[in-house]
């Protein structure tokens, strides 16, 4: 049985933006969430950092502001927040074309998802349609992957 706190814990970001924290994501929040510290502290009432491990370890890591401005964007994303995405493109200047560490732009993780409004968003501020993830996919292509007519027949019109 998955973890009660799987759709809010944010350290969901961080598995979109590192799949190194994927083995994480198996062995706490779909097997063993019982035995999670981010989960016991979530169950307190507590505050839960993002540094904080679900083995009670502390993420020792020095980011960018432009990193931070991009795991804000897929954030904003992962929670379809539309008008938060817009803004930290548009007034912060987060880069459209910003990828995570597996090569996945905004635009493609919106496709994974399939927020059709966040696709057409990202769509309007002009990212490169061209950029291919780590696989050597666009996001025209994890739409076709997804076999989803409606996002097929939308980035092909930018293709």
């Amino acid at each position: 049985m998955a973890c009660s706190h799987i759709s809010d814990c944010e350290l969901f970001v961080q598995f979109a933006l590192n799949p190194a924290l994927e083995i994480w994501k198996k062995g706490y929040c779909n097997t063993d969430y019982a035995a999670c510290v981010r989960f016991k502290t979530a169950k307190m009432g507590q505050i839960v950092p993002l540094s904080l491990l679900p083995n009670g370890k502390k993420i020792q890591t020095n980011r960018s502001q432009d990193e931070l401005v991009v795991t804000a964007l897929f954030n904003c994303i992962e929670k379809d927040r539309l008008r938060m995405a817009g803004s930290l493109v548009r007034s912060v200047g987060v880069d459209i074309n910003a990828c995570n560490v597996e090569g996945t732009t905004a635009l493609m993780a919106a496709v994974e998802i399939g927020s059709m409004e966040m696709i057409d968003l990202l769509l309007s501020l002009n990212p490169d349609v061209t950029m291919t993830n780590m696989h050597g996919q666009t996001a025209y292509d994890l739409a076709v992957e997804k076999k989803d007519l409606e996002r097929i027949n939308l980035l092909q019109r930018y293709n």
